[in-house]
């Protein structure tokens, strides 16, 4: 595959991911896939090692965020069989408060589909909020 179609590829993975729409996530992937976040586990629930059917499993899930989460593109870069994407969200849960944070994903792809994300975020932000 292009770097251009591997640079919509990631984009529409994270769309998916943002309505947790876990049936399109799912096509995106590929079958030794693996999803990674930063931040210590003990520290950050959502940091470290998800298998493909830990993460599927988790975007086939309602998402806490009625209708999902808004999505704003940054910087997509693409090389090789890698893919860096910087993304904002923003979220409101149905108690009212919103969630925003930053990101940047790098995903690399095999046989054309993705077989890693590696998740970078504000993982003290997150912890915060979440927390509440």
């Amino acid at each position: 595959m292009s770097t251009e179609q591997n640079k919509q590829m990631a984009i529409e993975l994270l769309k998916a991911s943002a309505v947790h729409d876990g049936k399109r996530f799912d096509e995106l992937l590929h079958p030794d896939a693996t999803y990674w976040v930063i931040g210590k586990p003990h520290l950050f629930a959502y940091g470290g090692e998800q298998t493909r059917e830990q993460i599927v499993a988790y975007m086939s899930s309602p998402s806490i965020f009625p209708g999902g989460v808004q999505t704003t593109f940054g910087d997509i870069t693409a090389e090789d069989d890698r893919v860096a994407v910087e993304a904002e969200t923003k979220g409101t849960l149905p108690d009212g408060r919103v969630y925003t944070n930053v990101y940047h994903y790098l995903m690399k792809f095999k046989d054309g589909k993705i077989i890693r994300v590696k998740e970078y975020l504000d993982t003290q932000s997150a912890a915060e909020f979440f927390s509440k």
